[in-house]
């Protein structure tokens, strides 16, 4: 998969997906330390907070996911996750 994009519009994707990462897993991480290839797994992403991650990221992008969206490499990097909502935006 190749991204057309890295301006702008994915910046601001992913800062608001960084806030809304740490909000669910209640962290005070610096938000520049989440990267492209940080693993969610290891700044403190679980079963819970992941459930609670994708109910603010539906709420703050619009958008409904299904349950075959979700696969376990999307919680893999950070960037992934960025790419997969990006999608989701600009298909609504």
């Amino acid at each position: 998969m190749t991204h057309t994009t890295s301006g702008p519009e994915r910046e601001e994707i992913a800062a608001t997906i960084r806030s809304c990462l740490l909000s669910a897993i209640g962290s005070t991480t610096a938000a520049d330390l989440v990267a492209d290839d940080t693993n969610l797994f290891d700044v403190g992403v679980d079963s819970m907070n992941m459930t609670d991650l994708l109910l603010q990221l539906e709420q703050r992008f619009g958008f409904t996911l299904a349950p075959e969206d979700l696969s376990s490499d999307l919680f893999l990097r950070f960037g992934n996750l960025v790419t997969f909502v990006e999608s989701h935006v600009r298909s609504n």
